[in-house]
């Protein structure tokens, strides 16, 4: 008879998280409410950690005979194991989606993070049994559990409470008809898919086919855990005798299996597990159905269980190790730099502390591990704390120990990503990437490591990039870093950046620019973002492509503006020391983004004194073109205001440019201020606060105004637009002067409807909405000329907007420079 269960009531559902990048302990009781982690966390996982504690072990022959072959000297697999894998698979997930799974919308992506976070809380409480058989099955025996009545509590509350959100997918797939079974024993069925995080248990050909895992899990959940145990040592032994050398000693050990097999199965020890078979009438027709159904809703849900799986392998894979690596018993491990051992720090309850030096290479790589996670675009990066050690040998032995870990994570985590069938819509496995990051006390040890790598695994080196190492730099800059696109600029584009930077003063003939912009990266900063804070370690040098951010010194000094295309944050990275200003972006910005070691190795050069010398009497020269140019744009737009051209006008003009210290024949002015398109009043102010940025001498600036308003009067007749446009650029140009216009005013625009709003959102996206007197509004400009000033509002009352042009306080003004 199968049995029955309580029907329950679905309460809640759950939302996800929000986190940008990593989440914490706390985000998993989104998902899985703290009362039930807690509750398997003493049940399983802390009782992994009081069995590991040297004052059990003392006692326990196996662990005396070979302590470091001992589960208790592995890597944690207690309670901290299982808060880290369970916030893992929250990570994992986001940076899949899309990237190495097919895309998830919001309610399927729900579902698959509670799903996992499920999964990542069963998939290790077997190893409560430090025995060789309770490591063996710990993955069937956490399949298993779930159908055991011990479970049923659990249980009760996922489905009571939606965690998960798997209670409302089940019952809504039963209530349409589809699910064709009880719910309730399909959340157990979900559950006990945990045995997936095993690659020998599952391997990724069984996971990749729906009948085959069925038929997998299925044997594992029904037979008793002794008797499968043992048909697996059988088997096992089959295949070493097929591949071993001593061919005599192998058929020995298939023998003894063999025996000890036929043993159990004919001393009458149960071949079945009752508690999994008391929940069907025929379960070999009844179990696990919707991993091989037809129904698109059931195909959707295998799916996903499926690809959960795959980032649960990954999770695991990813779990913590370096500095934060302890064994379950509690106990630290770290590296030697002397030896490039691994040395464990076993303490007796007492307080004595026993200190346990290891040769194996795989807890040497773990130890020394720094970080380990998928990027964002779906490779593997991978980090290492120490590079340097006190001999040759040792480092060496490092270095190929920090091979075999890498090996070792990329095969879990690679492999998870093989499918029977590529999928065009998503990164192929074979085209993920493995990134070792050097490590700053000797740039030379990733190169070794690859070597090494290459002595283990040819073809993981194939795919294998040593990339910057971005362990010492701030969180923010490093997720920024990660989340940027990789500059594809051609050969043509990439010159034309670095005479970009040359006009700004950075030395660049010694810059290759194929070599410079390897591990260079684009990104974008959004209005009010910081991109460097004060007192950050030297990470990353910043080049902005635009104007639009603005230094805070510390000190006391005044806030500047930073010109485009000049390197930010490269003195912290040249003298190795603290950013001393904070960087924030004023409006958006995209910015190029130099790692140190890219910077230091290809872009930094000084100028001797004569090449100084030369360059600042060529940088003077162009910045005075520059200026000029702008000025007789600027004059000559004034000039034409009236679409006359007059000889005294271009008098006027001539003696300007003479009293600069600057000459230029009649003919080719002539020629110059008659050419070009009628002006216009937006784009002639616009060119004025160009102009203003450039910073020219505040005498210059006095000049130009003195002449604009001389030259609108020259021919006699002051045309409407001159007087218009002269009025508002005597403002612009005094408040440059840091003079205390009479009145100023501002244009805002009302959005009258929710299309407006979102059409003023998408044509000022850097104006911020505010609340004024009557209503909320968008401030599109400040101006010193009220003519003007209205004049741009009935530009916009013309688009169909309304707007409104407002009187403000001299308190309220930015100055223009």
């Amino acid at each position: 008879m199968k049995r029955q269960e309580k029907k329950l009531m679905l309460t809640s559902t759950v939302s996800p998280a929000n986190d940008r990048h990593r989440v914490s302990e706390s985000d998993i009781d989104r998902y899985f409410p703290h009362k039930l982690s807690t509750q398997i966390e003493r049940s399983y996982y802390a009782r992994v950690n009081e069995q590991a504690r040297l004052d059990v072990l003392a006692y326990n022959d196996e662990f005396l005979s070979a302590p470091m072959n001992h589960v208790a000297l592995f890597s944690d697999h207690g309670v901290v194991h299982v808060r880290d894998v369970a916030s893992n698979i929250l990570n994992v997930l986001r940076t899949i989606n899309g990237v190495l799974i097919p895309q998830r919308d919001e309610p399927d992506m729900i579902f698959m993070q509670g799903y996992g976070v499920l999964l990542a809380y069963n998939h290790d409480i077997g190893m409560i049994d430090f025995s060789a058989f309770g490591r063996a099955m710990h993955p069937e025996f956490a399949a298993q559990a779930v159908f055991a009545p011990t479970y049923d509590p659990i249980l009760q509350a996922i489905w009571e409470e939606n965690w998960g959100n798997l209670a409302w997918r089940l019952i809504n797939l039963s209530s349409n008809g589809v699910l064709g079974t009880d719910p309730r024993r399909v959340l157990r069925e979900l559950l006990s898919v945990s045995i997936g995080h095993s690659k020998s248990k599952v391997p990724i050909d069984v996971l990749n086919d729906p009948a085959r895992l069925r038929q997998v899990i299925q044997r594992s959940v029904r037979t008793d855990l002794r008797l499968l145990y043992h048909q697996q040592q059988v088997a096992k032994a089959e295949i070493a005798l097929r591949h071993a050398q001593q061919t005599e000693a192998a058929q020995s050990k298939l023998a003894h299996a063999k025996a000890e097999l036929d043993a159990i199965k004919t001393s009458g020890h149960p071949q079945e597990n009752e508690d999994v078979l008391a929940f069907y009438d025929d379960f070999e027709a009844d179990s696990f159905i919707w991993l091989t159904a037809e129904h698109p809703a059931l195909r959707r849900l295998a799916a996903d269980v499926v690809d959960t799986v795959r980032a649960l392998r990954v999770a695991d894979a990813l779990r913590q190790r370096g500095t934060t690596l302890k064994t379950s018993g509690g106990y630290p491990i770290f590296i030697d730099q002397n030896s490039a051992n691994a040395v464990i720090a076993l303490q007796k309850g007492s307080g004595e502390v026993l200190l346990l030096e290891s040769d194996n290479p795989l807890s040497i790589g773990e130890a020394n591990m720094a970080s380990s996670e998928l990027t964002p675009q779906g490779d593997l990066r991978l980090s290492f704390h120490r590079g340097a050690y006190a001999s040759e040998s040792a480092t060496r032995r490092a270095a190929y120990a920090c091979a075999q870990v890498v090996e070792d994570i990329q095969r879990d985590t690679l492999e998870s990503f093989v499918r029977a069938e590529e999928n065009p819509d998503i990164k192929r496995s074979s085209e993920i990437r493995i990134l070792i990051e050097e490590t700053d006390d000797n740039l030379a040890f990733a190169d070794l490591i690859l070597s090494m790598l290459q002595t283990i695994n040819p073809d993981s080196v194939r795919r294998t990039t040593i990339v910057p190492s971005l362990k010492l730099v701030s969180d923010a800059e490093r997720w920024r870093y990660l989340e940027a696109q990789q500059v594809t600029l051609t050969l043509e584009q990439r010159q034309t950046v670095l005479e970009r930077m040359q006009a700004a003063g950075h030395k660049i003939e010694r810059i290759n620019p194929t070599a410079a912009f390897a591990d260079v990266r684009e990104t974008e900063l959004k209005a009010g973002e910081i991109l460097i804070e004060a007192g950050a370690p030297p990470g990353f040098v910043y080049v902005p492509m635009g104007a639009g951010l603005l230094s805070h010194p510390e000190g006391g000094y005044t806030a500047q503006s930073v010109p485009p295309w000049i390197p930010l944050g490269n003195t912290r990275v040249i003298r190795g020391n603290i950013q001393e200003a904070t960087i924030i972006a004023e409006r958006d910005i995209r910015l190029l983004m130099l790692p140190k070691e890219i910077y230091l190795k290809h872009w930094h050069d000084t100028y001797t004194t004569a090449e100084f010398s030369a360059a600042i009497s060529h940088l003077y020269a162009e910045e005075a073109e520059q200026t000029m140019a702008y000025v007789i744009s600027i004059l000559k737009q004034i000039a034409m205001l009236d679409s006359q051209l007059t000889s005294s006008e271009v008098s006027f003009i001539q003696k300007f440019i003479t009293s600069l210290g600057q000459s230029i024949d009649d003919e080719h002015l002539q020629q110059q201020l008659l050419t070009g398109a009628k002006p216009n009043l937006v784009h002639l102010r616009h060119q004025a606060i160009e102009y203003l940025n450039l910073q020219p001498p505040f005498l210059q600036v006095a000049r130009l105004r003195d002449l604009a308003t001389l030259l609108v009067e020259t021919d006699g007749d002051v045309a409407q637009e001159e007087q218009l446009f002269v009025g508002e650029l005597n403002g612009l140009l005094g408040a440059y002067l840091d003079e205390k216009a009479e009145t100023i005013y501002e244009v805002y625009i009302v959005p009258q409807s929710t299309q407006q709003d979102a059409a003023l959102t998408a044509l000022l996206p850097a104006a911020e909405r505010q609340e004024r007197s009557y209503g909320s509004a968008y401030p599109c400009g400040i101006f010193y000329s009220l003519d003007y000033a209205e004049m741009i509002r009935e530009r916009y009352r013309q688009m169909g907007f309304y707007a409104v042009v407002e009187k403000l306080d001299q308190s309220e003004v930015v100055p223009t420079k």
